[in-house]
């Protein structure tokens, strides 16, 4: 029987030269560590962004490459990480990849590994990975893909390996036989409903001396020497918006696209450990975090001295900060707004995506009703309370006029001048694992054979679409510049291509 010893890795990054660089640190890996270990299973992390503790940033993370895809590579070069995996003496290697434009990066950790040794196992998971099979198994690079939550399937994969066992009696996998690859959907006993049984995540395990030095927490600069570090307290969302990453997710056989909630007692526990690795920033990275308002109200009244500062940059929706008003409107809860003040929260982006009530009725499941609900006014109250409140904005859907993106961009430039801090435009992207990622398959927008590369929230990926790309290209840059202060758009540029690109500046 083979003793396993794994490693973890989130693999180097590659941008393009106008992205601020950020390490990675997200929670997928940190779950399975806190798995494995708790069956007796050694297992290490490794963010290739940064390296190890022996790297230098100077040679990983400040160290830009141009690649001659047009992108910059950062992070340790695939001769490094082979020496790194060949010195710990690694046999079992999970590649986590959730992100497309990141493809290239997982694949080439993977081919890392088949070089050093073609015996190791290389198992991929995360939402990207499971979503192109095809791609991560069709080169012998990866062995098997985790296919949903990996917790409990993980470990089962390695128990097959060890005992020199084929993977045919797995579910919730992927795998390549015969020049062909099996899917095996997960089986209800795969799906953990009740997240209190989950590990605790080994934040412990991440490189948080590093990320302080580097200091950009989801790609934007922060103080130095602050910790920080991500948590979830539920997974999956109530909503099922076509251009969400986990869209697809609630089409799953059990469905963990669902939202499930963590107890209120299990996230404090959660709180009180990262207190104790002396984190000062917490990252909240729930899909749809206040869904529940009474639960959110017991976990911030809960969190009320704790001392940390808060932020939520991904899953929140505008509907929850509202009660019933007048009629058939919404009036904005203040005194939501204040309990999350005064428990820590300093920053919730708003995700009001779209001007156009069809366009939200179409792709974002209807979750934002401008007749009902006042987003200028809800900006208002949020920053009278105190919170910092960036908007997300969304053009360039497949069948979007010209009109309704002007009608977006005018909001925009309102809910600026209504004090939100900046407004960002994303240009929607068909991420596989998403259901506008079949409407853009199926409707001639984007080819079956599409380069991940390109797969950026930068680029107007569709073709076809009713406003050409490169006039969404146009207006989404011109919508930047114009809805944003000049102090911010400086800002912003001094970040993606000031002196953290100077890869030969000694960084103390």
């Amino acid at each position: 029987m083979k003793e396993p010893k794994v490693l973890l890795v989130y693999p180097p990054n590659q941008l393009m030269p106008i992205e601020t660089p950020r390490p990675d640190g997200s929670l997928g890996p940190l779950y399975l560590a806190g798995a494995l270990e708790k069956v007796g299973i050694q297992a290490d992390i490794l963010d290739a962004s940064v390296g190890s503790s022996e790297d230098d940033l100077n040679d990983t993370f400040y160290k830009s490459i141009m690649q001659p895809n047009g992108l910059t590579r950062i992070g340790m070069s695939q001769e490094r990480i082979t020496e790194f995996i060949a010195k710990g003496q690694y046999n079992v290697i999970g590649i986590n990849s959730n992100f497309t434009p990141q493809t290239r990066m997982a694949l080439e950790v993977a081919r890392a590994v088949k070089n050093l040794n073609p015996d190791i196992l290389v198992v991929a998971g995360g939402v990207n990975a499971r979503n192109l099979p095809d791609r991560f198994l069709r080169d012998g690079l990866v062995d098997i893909i985790c296919s949903t939550e990996g917790e409990s399937i993980f470990f089962r994969i390695i128990d097959s390996w060890r005992n020199g066992l084929s993977f045919n009696d797995l579910d919730g996998v992927v795998y390549g036989r015969n020049g062909k690859y099996l899917i095996k959907p997960p089986k209800p006993s795969s799906i953990t409903t009740n997240l209190d049984q989950l590990p605790i995540p080994s934040w412990e395990k991440l490189p948080f001396e590093k990320y302080e030095k580097i200091a950009s927490p989801h790609g934007a600069l922060a103080a130095t020497n602050i910790r920080y570090a991500p948590i979830m307290t539920s997974r999956g969302c109530p909503f099922k918006c076509s251009y969400c990453h986990i869209s697809m997710e609630r089409d799953f056989p059990n469905d963990i696209g669902n939202l499930r909630l963590k107890s209120v007692d299990r996230v404090i526990e959660e709180m009180k450990v990262l207190k104790s690795l002396g984190v000062k920033k917490i990252f909240i990275e729930d899909d749809s975090l206040l869904a529940k308002k009474a639960r959110v109200k017991q976990i911030f009244g809960k969190l009320l001295g704790m001392g940390f500062s808060i932020a939520d940059v991904n899953g929140v929706n505008l509907v929850h900060f509202a009660i019933k008003g007048k009629g058939n409107k919404l009036e904005i809860d203040r005194d939501y707004f204040e309990l999350l003040k005064s428990a820590g929260f300093d920053q919730i982006v708003f995700p009001v995506e779209s001007a156009s009530q069809r366009i939200l009725d179409k792709y974002a499941t209807g979750k934002l009703n401008h007749e009902k609900q006042d987003v200028v006014d809800l900006v208002k109250i949020a920053r009278d309370v105190g919170i910092i409140c960036p908007i997300n904005m969304m053009i360039g859907f497949p069948d979007e006029t010209e009109n309704e993106m002007l009608q977006t961009i005018e909001l925009g430039k309102k809910l600026v001048d209504a004090g939100a801090d900046y407004c960002t435009f994303f240009i929607p992207i068909p991420f596989p694992g998403s259901h506008l990622y079949n409407i853009a398959i199926k409707d001639g927008y984007l080819n079956e054979d599409f380069d991940p590369d390109i797969m950026n929230w930068k680029n107007a990926v569709m073709k076809n679409t009713l406003v050409s790309p490169e006039r969404i290209v146009q207006l989404r840059d011109w919508a930047w510049r114009t809805v944003n202060t000049q102090k911010h758009v400086e800002r912003r540029l001094k970040e993606s291509i000031g002196s953290r690109w100077n890869s030969n500046k000694d960084k103390k």
